[in-house]
């Protein structure tokens, strides 16, 4: 802001150009000056159309024929409220947006489709929010069943029935409960209620007094009505006569340090009156005085937790039921109860539709919601394929279940999710299989096996996903290293190799391959360097044996006549064993000289290869042979165009043996004499050296093996051994010697060295003579 003049009153505004919605907001003015500061707040409101809801769009159920859906406001308002929303949808396979309400209802089963929102207020229409595709099918199963807990209040007409509801609701919750009678002396089952029944109890009326009636229970939820519960007991339709009898049974489910929870049946009598309730009493196992821990007018439920124990005291349980006459006769629990911590091994309750697999198109949302049981609560764990899961999978973990959660799955999402439960009483796991339809993956190891002044021949594997379809055909494209872009060679290559054509002789190209199915096209492998159109190398020249023992050969050839147009970049080498006919390359990309060789011993006579680096030089000592075993050896040229030579001719047999020499040296005529070195210089001691096997080489000082140190280096070769004593001084002048040692005996062989240098400081003390003017005898 510009200067201001003293005295003068000042008004300020904002303004905005051009504005929309993001303009909007708080803006903060501050004025200054020598007396002070003053700052102020203005609130700028832009008039305009909303922004686009804030996503993403929710599926919040789908059926096979209906989706909710839901969203979050705009960020911006455009100034003033959201009267409505626009919500359209669109199958895929179209391209027409059409209006529906919120609850979509009356789609395709197996349809896919799209949705989008608009904001709409007084200014106009937002730009729309999209959500991903969601195939019209139900991601839920039928429930489980229910559990008949109670029936009471038994009259002459009519009963009332109480039950828990599913350990499984299917994924959907439960909309309804269908309660059914049958009569005793009847073999069909009869509905009982016609209107729908979301509470755990039912009374049910219109019974005929004195007939016997059993009842079962079903829950229904979004997908249908699940398994009927296991039909109850009979129940006789009168009124009161009795007290109740015993309850059936006790028992003792749970029990922690400090509590115990028991659970009863029924009495097989109910006295011709409904059960009113049940009372719990507990006596310490070494006394006989019983004390009540419900209210006195019972429980209505057949499970109790008493609480408020002493830990590792041992009780004694009974359970009495009430009705309208008063109390019945106690069960009394087998033995006692301790209070003390309970250990169970974790359950997983998979589900059968889960055991089937899920199968699921690219884009859609794959939810795996599995219950289990456990104590202590399990450590849950997810793994996929035995591997880590990826950053898209999301893990709900709670105390009684565990969702596996993918959203916009992809081909890579495809595999075994396996869950595992463990806790200090063991372990369990199960796996669930999906399956994602979508394009398939990069085909593996594309390698190129042959190439030609004007063609290449391309061979690789089928991709690892297919994409949950067939293969039908390959995709094969190549560039030149001077492009940017692919040109396509053929769409409709069914094998897994392929030959390329009319390429230009002498330049570089890159390929690459790309799978499809009946969803698209997939993702493509491509070579990994640039391949030079050319002709192959003659092969190698005539192969040496320069040395051999009975576990190595020490190889050495001459170079092809022609490289093929380009450099040799490298050889293998190969073996073949005696009796077999095939030469081995071990499998290893090839990338310079290939050594081969052939066990003349072995049956089925294949060549190995004996290389596993890049060989660029015209030697090679192969190594790991079987002493005794008879084997050819041959070579295989590269040139820098990838190109591979055909192999040179057998070197013919060789045995692995040992073939001994005795060690021996050529060395200078000169360390016949004293060599003489000045001080500071470098001394240098090299032989030629022969022998078979290559001889050891020791180097020694007044019959002593040289120490290692900084100024003493020493380099040895198959065929030579040298050492060079750097700024040598008096001290290393002396007697040496080259010690050779190999299976045919030892060989020294002598040298004297002498240092010239300045003479050492006299030997003291000094000793005083006879004074003599001018002069003193020392």
């Amino acid at each position: 802001m510009g200067t201001t003049n003293e005295g003068c009153s000042y008004y300020f505004r904002v303004y905005a150009v051009n504005a929309h919605g993001d303009d909007g907001g708080m803006y903060s003015i501050n004025v200054s000056n020598s007396a002070g500061k003053k700052d102020t707040t203005v609130e700028v409101i832009v008039l305009d159309k909303p922004g686009p809801p804030s996503g993403p769009v929710r599926f919040d159920e789908i059926t096979t024929q209906s989706v909710t859906i839901s969203w979050d406001p705009p960020k911006h308002n455009g100034g003033c409220q959201i009267s409505n929303y626009i919500v359209q949808k669109r199958d895929t396979t179209t391209t027409t947006w059409e209006n529906v309400s919120i609850n979509f209802t009356k789609l395709l089963e197996g349809n896919e489709y799209m949705f989008r929102v608009m904001a709409i207020n007084s200014y106009g229409i937002s730009e729309p929010l999209e959500s991903s595709g969601v195939i019209m099918k139900t991601q839920f199963v039928p429930p489980g069943s229910p559990h008949i807990e109670d029936i009471a209040n038994i009259s002459h007409d009519g009963m009332t029935i109480t039950w828990s509801a599913p350990e499984a609701d299917g994924g959907s919750k439960i909309t309804n409960y269908i309660i059914e009678k049958k009569d005793r002396n009847g073999i069909k089952w009869t509905r009982c209620n016609r209107q729908k029944v979301t509470d755990l109890s039912f009374r049910v009326t219109g019974l005929t007094t004195g007939h016997e009636y059993e009842f079962r229970i079903s829950a229904e939820n979004i997908v249908g009505v699940g398994e009927p519960s296991l039909p109850s007991s009979y129940y006789k339709a009168c009124d009161p006569k009795y007290k109740p009898g015993a309850p059936s049974y006790v028992n003792v489910t749970d029990s922690t340090k400090c509590s115990i929870t028991v659970s009863w049946g029924k009495p097989l009598s109910d006295g011709g009156s409904a059960i009113q309730g049940y009372i719990v009493e507990i006596c310490k196992a070494e006394e006989e005085e019983w004390t009540m821990v419900t209210p006195p007018t019972g429980l209505r439920v057949n499970k109790y937790e008493i609480n408020k124990l002493t830990e590792g005291q041992e009780y004694k349980i009974q359970v009495c039921a009430l009705n309208k006459l008063g109390v019945g006769e106690p069960a009394v629990l087998s033995g006692t109860a301790k209070t003390e911590e309970r250990v169970d091994p974790p359950q997983i309750h998979l589900d059968s539709e889960l055991r089937k697999g899920i199968t699921m198109k690219a884009g859609g949302s794959v939810r795996i919601h599995i219950p289990f049981k456990g104590r202590p609560t399990p450590e849950i764990k997810w793994t996929k394929d035995e591997g880590d899961l990826t950053e898209n999978v999301v893990v709900e973990k709670a105390l009684n279940f565990t969702q596996l959660s993918i959203d916009s799955c992809d081909r890579s999402d495809s595999g075994k999710y396996t869950l595992s439960l463990t806790n200090s009483s063991g372990s369990v796991s199960e796996f669930v299989a999906v399956k994602i339809l979508d394009t398939p993956g990069a085909p593996q190891n594309l390698m190129i096996k042959e190439v030609k002044k004007d063609s290449v021949t391309l061979v690789w594997d089928a991709p690892l996903i297919d994409g949950g379809s067939k293969i039908k055909n390959y995709v094969i494209d190549k560039r030149e290293s001077t492009r940017k872009a692919y040109v396509n060679v053929s769409t409709k290559c069914t094998k897994t190799t392929f030959k390329v054509e009319d390429l230009i002789e002498g330049a570089m190209y890159y390929f690459r391959v790309m799978a499809e199915n009946e969803y698209g096209i997939g993702q493509a492998v491509e070579t990994k360097t640039a391949s030079k159109a050319s002709e192959v190398p003659l092969p190698v020249g005539k192969i040496s044996l320069n040395d051999f023992t009975k576990t190595s050969a020490s190889l050495s050839w001459e170079k092809p006549e022609h490289d093929g147009g380009s450099r040799i970049g490298g050889y293998l080498t190969e073996m073949q064993p005696k009796g077999t006919d095939k030469w081995y390359d071990g499998g290893s990309k090839v990338n310079g000289y290939i050594v081969e060789r052939k066990d003349l011993s072995s049956p089925d006579g294949r060549w190995v290869r004996a290389n596993f680096t890049n060989i660029v030089e015209t030697e090679y000592i192969v190594t790991g042979l079987t002493e005794n075993e008879q084997y050819e050896f041959r070579v295989t040229a590269r040139n820098a165009g990838g190109v591979f030579s055909e192999p040179s001719d057998s070197s013919g047999p060789i045995t692995a043996t040992d073939e001994i020499e005795p060690p021996r040296s050529s060395m200078d005529p000169k360390y016949k004499d004293v060599i003489v070195v000045n001080a500071g210089e470098h001394l240098l001691l090299e032989a030629d050296i022969y022998g078979k096997p290559i001889p050891d080489v020791v180097w020694l000082k007044e019959g002593k093996e040289i120490d290692k140190a900084l100024r003493v280096e020493v380099k040895t070769t198959q065929k030579r051994a040298g050492i060079t004593i750097k700024d040598v001084t008096k001290l290393d002048s002396g007697h040496y010697d080259l010690v050779l040692k190999n299976l045919g005996g030892t060989k020294t062989f002598p040298i004297t060295v002498k240092v010239l240098d300045k003479p050492g400081q006299p030997i003291g003390p000094m000793k005083a003579g006879t004074k003599i003017t001018g002069k003193l005898h020392i």
